[in-house]
């Protein structure tokens, strides 16, 4: 019989959410400070067999339609073992509370060639966080990771070193930042939260077990590169970014992610998650992105959602998401396919 219990303080949060090997920085306490502003409401919850911690749960309601609501663990929940999610899934059922279905992404790291598990009562489903990404094994140190990048890459971080200047910032960053991101957005045609939230990521993501930053490359006092970075759980995730089209032979972008490389390596983490490419390039608005981030010659990995209904509503419902995330798609860039598809 596993125990839930309700926690409502953030350093024992993030302390026991960091524990787990299964874990993310979207299950820690800031990121649900932030989805706060998205309309998202978190519950935490531990999760024990015994004394003993199996899973820890960061649970997001969201109202879809009056009183038809959903829950969501992003990137969660954190596990002591896969094996452990349908046993929790059941008992996070305790916390219902009226929701049609229940959305769980655990960031198990399986490689991306091999079939996700498949668990009795849960249907695999689309995601809502970027379902396939590639990972650097950070305790391979800096020469180590040159050597996995293909021969192009490697040559224009080592450019980057020489030509512009990485450093790793905060929030005196931020406007430089904001500008590049906006830009590249514009540039790509992708949606993109109010400025407020990116500043509140910069701001909650720094946290009890946590860091946020921004890595930042500017050539001759001019921002070219910049990205937006939290660590959490042993991991450096790229979550936002952009770059600045002027002065490419600069090679801004290889810098200012090699800066942010070389600060999770010197702070002890060990993964660097470049967040998100698309699950196949051919033909992908982010073909060109998961180019660049390929040639990192890093290990791709998916994190695969489960679904578990709780109402027999649970079809009509995440068909009536589909086609509404259908219409923005096409509305913002004149196609249905998701930006990662």
């Amino acid at each position: 019989m596993l125990r839930l219990q309700t926690i409502s303080e953030p350093a024992l949060w993030n302390r026991l959410a960091s524990s787990l090997p299964i874990t993310s920085a979207l299950q820690s306490w800031g990121w649900g400070e932030v989805k706060k502003l998205s309309g998202w409401e978190p519950e935490r919850i531990a999760v024990y067999e015994g004394e003993t911690l199996v899973a820890t749960a960061q649970l997001f309601r969201r109202s879809l339609a009056g009183p038809v609501s959903m829950l969501y663990a992003s990137r969660g929940p954190t596990l002591r073992d896969l094996s452990d999610l349908p046993g929790v899934a059941g008992a996070l059922k305790a916390r219902a509370g009226g929701a049609v279905y229940l959305k769980l992404e655990p960031e198990s790291g399986q490689s991306a060639e091999t079939p996700p598990p498949e668990f009795a009562g849960m249907t695999l489903e689309e995601t809502i966080q970027p379902e396939y990404t590639i990972w650097l094994d950070l305790n391979l140190g800096r020469e180590g990771l040159l050597g996995h990048m293909d021969n192009m890459h490697k040559r224009n971080t080592k450019l980057a070193e020489k030509r512009v200047v990485t450093t790793i910032e905060g929030a005196e960053a931020f406007e430089e930042f904001w500008g590049l991101f906006e830009e590249t957005n514009q540039r790509a045609k992708l949606l993109q939260h109010s400025k407020t939230y990116y500043q509140t990521v910069l701001r909650e993501m720094n946290q009890p077990q946590g860091q946020a930053f921004i890595s930042i490359a500017r050539l001759e006092g001019q921002p070219l590169a910049a990205g937006l970075f939290v660590a959490f759980g042993g991991k450096v995730d790229y979550l936002y970014g952009g770059s600045s089209k002027e002065n490419s032979n600069a090679k801004a972008p290889n810098g200012m992610h090699w800066g942010a490389i070389g600060w999770g390596i010197d702070h002890g983490y060990r993964i660097y998650d470049l967040w998100g490419v698309p699950r196949l390039s051919e033909g992908s608005h982010a073909a060109g992105i998961d180019k660049f981030k390929e040639g990192f010659g890093g290990r791709r990995v998916r994190f695969p959602a489960y679904d578990l209904a709780l109402s027999p509503m649970y079809g009509v419902v995440t068909k009536a998401l589909r086609l509404r995330k259908n219409w923005v798609n096409y509305r913002t860039r004149g196609t249905t396919r998701d930006v990662l598809s």
